[in-house]
């Protein structure tokens, strides 16, 4: 019985399929289905005929030159070649057009200033060199000395700049030019913070960190300088850092408590360095480096810092250190500090440099100080 039930729910259940497909398929509606599909006819033109436009673009009126649709979007979208977002609608909340939309963008900042004679292009950027006639970065990209050379000489370097942008603007309105900065190749927007330390007068030179002792516990970045590593991976590493931006007279080494004392991995740096035109300075991050003797024999120039101050000073600290270079310069005719951009920091320093002349000394900038300091 339960079988015969199931037979005769299939038999009713296929008929009714067949009649719903007889229904939808039927000649009538087929028909209807046919009259409701578009049409698309295509003209065949004879050879040489010209056809009619079918878009509204060949109609659109013409733009006025310099309107900021000429502007060119970069390749990530970033922005336009007039400063403009081209992700910006420039229309109002209610889709009218934005009065402070249609304001002309300011124009972009100029990069920094060089020379093209004394860069080449590489696949790591820009990297300095001696240029054809022989030319070198530390020299041109100095800043003049024109004090009198009868006195006792002290520079101060203020490193680590760039990571804090505003604190590179302070640094740059508050300080006097004589100042040189040393630049982190950490730094965003490197080249425009460079540039504007530039316009402010102040030479510039570019951060290496190197190998401390403790490392890696105590690490200075992923492009660190390292004992561990062979010299082609240290180059690499330099190269990459050298092409960060351009315009300055040279680096000084960062840390590098360990690798100043390593002549083997030493060496090829201050070699390379020598080659491409740059100034190396020391932090004398030991008393044990080796750098100054390196480069005195291979003639690089240089200098080495006889004070520095850290990131937590007292005040009474900062000058106690500030006496200490007095007598340094005093005693020998030269000094360098080196210091890092800190509010205080830059306060003090503001106070204490504008106070020098008075005391019998001169504020120069790092250049001025190349190779005038003893070896030891």
């Amino acid at each position: 019985m339960a079988g015969m039930a199931l037979l005769g729910v299939s038999v009713i259940g296929g008929l009714g399929a067949v009649i719903g497909w007889l229904v939808v398929n039927g000649p009538e509606t087929v028909a209807e289905r046919k009259a409701r599909q578009p049409e698309l006819t295509v003209a065949v033109l004879e050879d040489g005929a010209v056809p009619e436009p079918n878009t509204s673009l060949d109609n659109m009126p013409a733009k006025e030159p310099g309107s900021h649709d000429d502007a060119h979007a970069s390749a990530d979208g970033a922005t336009s070649e007039h400063g403009e977002n081209p992700g910006s609608s420039g229309q109002g909340e209610h889709g009218g057009a934005d009065p402070a939309a249609q304001t002309p963008a300011p124009a972009q900042q100029e990069g920094p200033r060089f020379e093209q004679a004394l860069v080449e292009e590489t696949e790591k950027g820009m990297l300095p060199m001696v240029a054809p006639d022989g030319r070198k970065a530390w020299e041109v990209y100095a800043r003049p000395f024109e004090g009198d050379t009868k006195l006792p000489r002290i520079a101060i370097i203020m490193t680590r700049m760039g990571i804090s942008r505003s604190l590179t603007e302070a640094a740059a309105l508050a300080l006097s030019p004589e100042i040189s900065f040393s630049f982190s190749p950490a730094a965003s927007n490197l080249d425009d913070q460079v540039a504007m330390a530039q316009r402010a007068g102040h030479e510039i030179f570019l951060d290496i960190p190197m190998e401390p002792f403790g490392y890696p516990a105590n690490d200075p970045g992923p492009y660190t300088l390292l004992t561990s590593l062979s010299a082609v991976d240290n180059l690499n590493r330099l190269e990459s850092m050298l092409g960060r931006t351009v315009g300055y007279a040279g680096v000084i080494g960062v840390k590098g408590s360990q690798f100043t004392t390593d002549e083997e991995a030493l060496t090829p740096v201050l070699s390379v360095l020598k080659e491409r035109g740059l100034m190396y300075v020391d932090s004398a991050a030991t008393s044990r480096t080796i750098a100054l003797e390196i480069a005195g024999t291979i003639q690089l120039p240089r200098a080495v810092a006889n004070a520095n101050i850290d990131d937590n000073p007292a005040v009474a600290e900062m000058q106690r250190r500030f006496a200490a270079l007095e007598r340094t310069a005093q005693r020998t005719g030269y000094a360098l500090g080196v210091i890092p951009p800190l509010p205080l920091t830059i306060d003090l320093l503001v106070a204490w440099s504008a106070t020098l002349a008075e005391r019998g000394f001169v504020l120069v900038p790092a250049t001025a100080i190349a190779n005038k300091q003893s070896l030891r």
